[in-house]
């Protein structure tokens, strides 16, 4: 029996180092580049070796407007082990704009709709912050590019849209999400920065942390000397 809880112990403790040790990542500080979030999980679940950065946004948020276009650009300069994810701050289930995402997402109208969303509402003004969901609904399908019977029966699909609310929602609530917008890579690294390009210089950093490490390199055995060959012996007179 002492064998047993020993073995169970033991067995514990090697499933959750590894949980623990990520805690701190080599040549990053807490609370400098990042806070620790714990028991966090990714917002979706990826391949192994694969890390997410999720960034929690807003469309009614200035400064996630701004933000839009360099998380853009700085997601495509992502190495092959990351995936740049966006998640809609939710406030409830009839959250008219996490509800547009969402749409927009399943009727393949994202790339066209998220930037002319941000733009509606904090440039040309044709949206308010407090825009119904019909109001959204209307702005989108008038946009070419936005497939509208796809967008708005996506918008009816009222199960599917309930199950990626629900997501969005326990991912923010279980990482602390307070403010837009929020990077979080990993599902346990809340980013830091006194600015947005400092903010995505430390994002950077914790996924090259995070990175899945490369194997040794083969080193090819060195070959056999050969065996000296051997002298003529000396001839006797």
């Amino acid at each position: 029996m002492r064998f047993l809880l020993l073995s169970l112990a033991l067995l514990l403790a090697t499933a959750l180092a590894p949980a623990h040790a990520q805690k701190a990542l080599p040549g990053l500080s807490e609370g400098v580049q990042y806070t620790y979030i714990e028991d966090g999980q990714p917002y979706q679940t990826l391949p192994p070796g694969m890390v997410e950065v999720a960034e929690v946004f807003a469309y009614t948020c200035p400064h996630c407007a701004h933000f839009s276009p360099m998380l853009d650009a700085w997601g495509r300069q992502l190495p092959p082990h990351a995936r740049l994810t966006l998640v809609p701050f939710v406030s409830g289930r009839d959250d008219a704009w996490a509800r547009t995402f969402y749409a927009a997402q399943v009727a393949k109208a994202l790339p066209v709709l998220h930037p002319r969303l941000f733009a509606a509402v904090h440039e040309t003004g044709d949206l308010p912050r407090t825009a119904s969901l019909e109001q959204i609904t209307t702005f989108a399908t008038r946009i070419p590019g936005v497939n509208g019977p796809a967008f708005q029966a996506a918008l009816r699909d009222e199960p599917g849209q309930l199950a990626r609310l629900r997501a969005a929602f326990e991912f923010e609530r279980r990482s602390n999400v307070e403010n837009t917008p929020t990077l979080i890579v990993g599902g346990r690294y809340m980013i830091l920065g006194n600015s947005f390009e400092g903010l995505l210089a430390n994002a950077r950093r914790v996924v090259d942390a995070l990175a899945p490490a490369k194997p040794a390199a083969r080193v090819a055995p060195k070959p056999a000397p050969k065996p000296a060959a051997a002298k003529p012996a000396a001839a006797r007179h």
